[in-house]
C-alpha cells in the first residue's frame, strides 16, 4: 500500500511541475529559432506552424514564437496610415487572407490579427480578436474623436489555462514599408512588390518590441504612455 501511495504522490507531483514549469524557452531562444525558419517552410500556414511548434510542448510558448514570427516578418503598411486612409480601420480596405499576407508581407492591423488568430488554431490555440482604439496616453481624445480619428485598432487576446493573454503583434513589429506621405499610388505598389522580391529566397527579418505579448493595459499607460481600449 505505501509503495502504492508513494507512486502515485511521486506523479501527482510530476504533474504539478510540469503545469508549473511547463514554459522552459526564454524570449531570445523563441525570437531566434523563429527567425531561422528555412523559406521554404514559409510558403503556407501549416508548414509554418508545423515547423514553428514542432519542438514545442506548451501553448504559451506555441502562441509566442507564432507572434514572433509576425512580428519578425511582417511590415506595416505605413502608406496606408499617413495618406488619412485608416479611419475605422481604412474605408473600404479589403482585409488580406493569412496566405495571401504570409505572401505580401505587408498589412495592417487586422491583416496582422487575422494570421495570429488562423497560426494560432493551426497550432491548437483559441485565439480571438479584439476592436477598439490605440493612441498616445496624453492625449485626450473624445469619443467622437476616436471613433473618427485614425485610433482604431484590432489585437488579439489567446486563451491560456482559461485565462485571457493579450497579443498585439501590430505594435510588435518594428518592420515599416518607409512609404509614407507625398507618394503616389505607383510607388506604394512599386514598395509593396518590392517586399516580395527581397523575401522571394531568404526571408527578411525585422526587430520587434515583445512588450506587446502579454501585456497588461494598465501596465502599458505606465511603461509605454500608449493606450490601448477596447470597444
Amino acid at each position: 500500500m505505501r509503495r502504492i501511495l508513494f507512486i502515485f504522490g511521486c506523479c501527482c507531483v510530476l504533474l504539478y511541475c510540469n503545469n508549473v514549469y511547463a514554459t522552459r524557452y526564454t524570449s531570445r531562444s523563441l525570437s531566434r529559432y523563429a527567425a531561422s525558419v528555412p523559406r521554404t517552410d514559409e510558403n503556407n500556414i501549416t508548414s509554418l506552424v508545423t515547423y514553428l511548434t514542432k519542438r514545442l510542448d506548451d501553448d504559451y510558448d506555441k502562441a509566442k514564437v507564432i507572434a514572433f514570427w509576425i512580428a519578425q516578418h511582417i511590415n506595416y503598411d505605413e502608406y496606408l496610415y499617413h495618406n488619412g486612409k485608416t479611419t475605422n480601420l481604412i474605408k473600404n480596405y479589403h482585409e488580406q487572407e493569412p496566405r495571401e499576407l504570409i505572401r505580401s508581407r505587408v498589412g495592417i492591423c487586422g491583416d496582422f490579427s487575422t494570421l495570429f488568430i488562423a497560426m494560432c488554431q493551426k497550432a491548437g490555440i483559441r485565439a480571438y480578436e479584439v476592436h477598439g482604439y490605440a493612441y498616445p496616453g496624453k492625449r485626450f481624445l473624445s469619443a467622437n474623436k476616436l471613433r473618427h480619428g485614425n485610433f482604431a485598432h484590432v489585437w488579439n487576446y489567446f486563451l491560456y489555462k482559461n485565462k485571457k493573454v493579450y497579443v498585439d503583434t501590430t505594435f510588435m513589429s518594428q518592420g515599416l514599408t518607409e512609404v509614407k506621405n507625398r507618394i503616389t499610388d505607383w510607388s506604394h505598389r512599386r514598395a509593396l512588390k518590392d517586399v516580395i522580391k527581397d523575401n522571394r529566397y531568404k526571408s527578411q527579418v525585422n526587430n520587434f518590441d515583445d512588450y506587446y505579448f502579454d501585456f497588461d493595459y494598465k501596465e502599458e499607460m505606465r511603461d509605454k504612455n500608449y493606450v490601448h481600449h477596447e470597444k
